[in-house]
């Protein structure tokens, strides 16, 4: 019997190793943007190990690479995934930027919200927080491709290798542009949004697009983000961001440490005030220290040495 049992761990064992080989190798694949490998692996996961996040990684993967099949595909994992979740990260996923215009994508947006209030406060403004939502997807949503090609355009010397980027930039820039008309809209109907009407997340997506706005806008609503901020009602991250790009724009130092350039390919901090301080600062407003921030998000070797 004991003979039985610790083979059956073993075969166990070996069949999670496997599954955490694949997902790996998936994840891998994804990364450097070749998503048709990725997503065969990825089925491969699905075949051996069925679970809802498997599920939910194809469903990622399926809406990135646009088809309508793929969509079809995409939408068919999505609702198997998020069947019994009771959170809306679904809801501001970048990854879904190809479903959201589809009418599929309303029944995600209905069952994920009411999933969510079985476990939290009635979202009093659907409408707000819906569109909200929506609004971070179409802002971060040519993220993936665009970073894959902007990595590329470092190590070319500042040269984009391929014509595909342009037009993904340009629609960056409308569905910016967009956000923005949007938002303006809804802050004239309903006023900066609170957590007593909508998710904070959804706080953060009126922050997110009012932050990639233009300097008149941010100044305008920065007071209404400050606000919030003291609140606990918006990520520090995003509230440090934005004071930063502030202060920046006016000439100054920034705070924080989350605004960098790019001359001649490489990455560099901007301007910062008291160097020796801001991890201090950081730390008051519920950061973690610099060095590693720009560390693992620009790949920045930053140190005090730098000052002296």
């Amino acid at each position: 019997m004991k003979k039985i049992l610790a083979f059956a761990l073993l075969l166990i064992f070996i069949q999670f190793s496997y599954a955490q080989d694949l997902r790996k190798e998936a994840d891998s694949l994804k990364q450097i943007g070749l998503l048709e490998p990725a997503l065969m692996k990825y089925g491969e996961l699905m075949i051996k190990n069925p679970t809802r996040t498997t599920s939910y990684y194809l469903a990622q993967t399926c809406a990135l690479l646009w088809t309508k099949d793929m969509r079809d595909t995409a939408f068919h994992f999505l609702k198997y995934a998020i069947e019994n979740d009771h959170n809306l990260a679904a809801l501001h996923d970048p990854s879904f930027l190809s479903l959201i215009e589809d009418p599929r994508w309303k029944k995600i947006e209905n069952h994920q919200i009411m999933m969510y209030q079985r476990n939290h406060p009635p979202i009093k403004n659907q409408k707000f927080a819906k569109e909200l939502l929506r609004m971070i997807i179409k802002d971060q949503g040519f993220m993936y491709a665009g970073n894959l090609e902007r990595e590329k355009y470092l190590k070319n010397g500042g040269v984009f290798n391929t014509a595909a980027i342009y037009p993904v930039l340009a629609l960056e820039e409308k569905y910016k542009a967009e956000n923005i008309d949007k938002l303006n809209d809804l802050l004239d109907d309903f006023g900066w949004p609170s957590v007593s009407e909508v998710p904070e997340i959804a706080i953060d997506g009126a922050t997110l697009i009012v932050q990639h706005a233009d300097h008149d806008m941010r100044i305008k609503f920065f007071p209404y983000v400050s606000e919030a901020f003291r609140r606990g009602e918006v990520d520090p991250l995003l509230y440090a961001k934005m004071k930063d790009r502030i202060l920046i724009e006016k000439g100054k130092e920034q705070l924080y440490g989350t605004q960098i350039e790019i001359i001649n390919s490489e990455k560099k901090l901007l301007p910062l005030k008291n160097p020796e301080n801001v991890d201090k600062r950081r730390e008051k407003i519920g950061l973690g220290p610099l060095q590693p921030y720009l560390k693992e998000r620009f790949n920045i070797d930053w140190t005090l040495a730098h000052y002296k």
